[in-house]
């Protein structure tokens, strides 16, 4: 399917969109880069739109959070816009950049990132075991989990405030983690498949 990637003038109409829905527990543009990230490189692809409370928060069940069908038509469209270039970037190894938003410091801190991240892998997160078992490759969720922890209320998993020089280690790390963690389920997908073609070869013969 050829998909034409979100203009500039896309973003800022999907980022502000979903910064009405801010005081109503929806996601930011972040947030929502990250939490997309999470779901395209994952065990199992759940459709965006399926997703839509976690995404706008209670806004989902309020009436009048868009204006008509039609606008909340082309939300939908910009969000699966969205998920598609995030897609497109992740068949291209080492094209997927976060997409981060400085603070009102002017500072790239990458927590809203991560947390929404952190939310994607929650909806699947029996199968996300199978990446945190694995000695290998367990390490690719360092960085991520890393800042997603940072702001954790729970003092049982906060981890202490990262440094300058450690907030840019884990902020360089995250395209590399993402592409190592869709090739490590996408990995597991293939053996999955060419396993279930071989069991039918074999009851057909």
């Amino acid at each position: 399917m050829s998909h034409t990637p979100l203009s500039d003038a896309d973003y800022q109409r999907l980022a502000a969109t979903l910064n009405r829905f801010l005081p109503q527990q929806g996601m930011n543009l972040e947030r929502l880069d990250g939490f997309f990230a999470a779901l395209l490189s994952g065990p199992e692809q759940i459709k965006p739109t399926e997703c839509l409370p976690i995404i706008i928060g209670e806004a989902f069940d309020d009436d009048s959070a868009f204006p008509s069908d039609k606008a909340l038509e082309q939300f939908a469209k910009l969000l699966m816009g969205h998920w598609l270039d995030i897609s497109a970037s992740l068949r291209e190894d080492g094209a997927f950049q976060p997409w981060l938003e400085p603070d009102a410091a002017g500072e790239l801190r990458g927590n809203d990132w991560a947390e929404g991240f952190s939310e994607g892998m929650q909806l699947l997160n029996e199968d996300w075991g199978l990446l945190f078992d694995d000695p290998e490759h367990a390490p690719l969720l360092e960085p991520i989990l890393t800042l997603a922890f940072e702001r954790n209320p729970d003092p049982e998993v906060q981890v202490p405030a990262l440094t300058p020089t450690q907030r840019e280690q884990c902020l360089s790390a995250l395209s590399e983690s993402v592409h190592g963690i869709h090739r490590f389920f996408a990995a597991i997908r293939r053996r999955l498949e060419e396993e279930e073609q071989e069991l039918e070869r074999r009851q057909r013969s």
